[in-house]
């Protein structure tokens, strides 16, 4: 029978250790990598918010809490207040804007958001039925309008939004990409 040749180990366990390691630190840099479809893929530099957001801003934050896993399976688990994870999308209205929702798509200040229809339900679970937002309202003092801009301008259409929750308050957006 063979002996195990524990050092021929060591160096990939070292590797190992060291790429978990340098994970770990990106991390609680604020380094994350996109791999959704909400936003263009790639590696961001998050840090807190400090003050008001600008539209366009790529944020990381969590949906309001009545949207949890068990309601909608394809949001995975995290730590926000509904019990899923924190989404990264872009700021679309920030206070004191003008917002139109309805099937059709969303207005802020007139202007068309693209590809900004709401859809009825999940590709991936047809069962789910989305709430959807309608109406005409201006953005409180602390709201924001979140948006999946899409990591192609296709994807934007089936990215779960504010058009399915409605505006995000401030305190509920954690970081900025920068």
């Amino acid at each position: 029978m063979r002996q195990a040749r524990w050092d021929r180990l060591a160096v990939p366990i070292l590797l190992m250790v060291a790429s978990i390691a340098c994970v770990q630190i990106a991390y609680l840099g604020g380094w994350r990598i996109n791999l959704t479809e909400s936003e263009p893929l790639g590696i961001y530099r998050l840090v807190p918010v400090h003050g008001m957001l600008d539209r366009g801003t790529l944020v990381e934050f969590c949906p309001p809490a009545f949207i949890t896993p068990e309601k909608f399976p394809f949001y995975m688990r995290g730590t926000c207040p509904g019990g899923g994870m924190l989404m990264f999308k872009q700021v679309a209205g920030i206070p004191g804007d003008q917002v139109r929702v309805n099937m059709d798509g969303v207005w802020i200040n007139g202007q068309r958001l693209p590809f900004s229809q709401q859809v009825a339900g999940s590709v991936r679970f047809p069962e789910v039925r989305l709430p959807h937002q309608q109406g005409d309202f201006m953005l409180g003092k602390d709201e924001y309008w979140i948006y999946g801009s899409g990591a192609s301008p296709g994807l934007a259409a089936q990215s779960f939004d504010s058009r399915y929750w409605g505006a995000v308050i401030g305190s509920m957006i954690h970081d900025e990409a920068r």
